[in-house]
C-alpha cells in the first residue's frame, strides 16, 4: 500500500510542476514542461499517463539512487542541508528526465523541462513537495 502511494504521491508532485511551469503563450511563457505529445494538455487522460508512469520511475529512483546520493553526499549534508538536498533533487530530477526520455523511449510518454530556470524552479517545487511528503508522512 505504501507504494501505490508514493507512485501517487510522485504522479502528484509531476502534476504539480507541470501545472505550474507549463508552456502557455497567453501568459507569455514560451518555454516549460513538455509532455510527450503536442495536442494534450497538462490535465488530459495521456498527461495522466505520463505522470503515473513517471512516478513509479521517480518511486523507483526515490528508493534505490536516492539513498545511495545521501550517503555519499552526507559529509556536506551536516554543513550545507538545504544546499545540498537541492542538489540531491536535481540530480534525482535529471536522472528521471533522461530515463523516461532516452533510456525507455515509450511512445507518446515524455517529460522535459526547458530552460535552466524552469528547471530551478521545479526542482524547488519538487524538493517542498517531497520535504512536506516526508514530514507528514514519517513513520515515527
Amino acid at each position: 500500500m505504501r507504494i501505490l502511494f508514493s507512485i501517487v504521491i510522485n504522479a502528484l508532485i509531476l502534476f504539480a510542476i507541470t501545472y505550474l511551469l507549463s508552456a502557455n503563450p497567453d501568459k507569455g511563457v514560451v518555454d516549460g514542461v513538455v509532455l510527450g505529445c503536442d495536442w494534450c494538455g497538462f490535465n488530459s487522460l495521456q498527461a495522466w499517463k505520463t505522470y503515473i508512469i513517471g512516478g513509479i520511475i521517480l518511486g523507483i529512483i526515490n528508493v534505490t539512487i536516492k539513498p545511495l546520493l545521501k550517503l555519499l553526499s552526507l559529509p556536506f549534508y551536516l554543513i550545507f542541508f538545504s544546499l545540498v538536498g537541492f542538489i540531491v533533487n536535481w540530480i534525482l530530477l535529471k536522472l528521471f528526465d533522461y530515463i523516461v526520455n532516452v533510456v525507455l523511449q515509450i511512445p507518446g510518454i515524455s517529460y522535459t523541462i526547458n530552460w535552466t530556470v524552469n528547471f530551478i524552479i521545479a526542482v524547488a517545487i519538487f524538493t517542498f513537495l517531497n520535504m512536506f511528503y516526508s514530514l507528514i508522512f514519517s513513520k515515527k
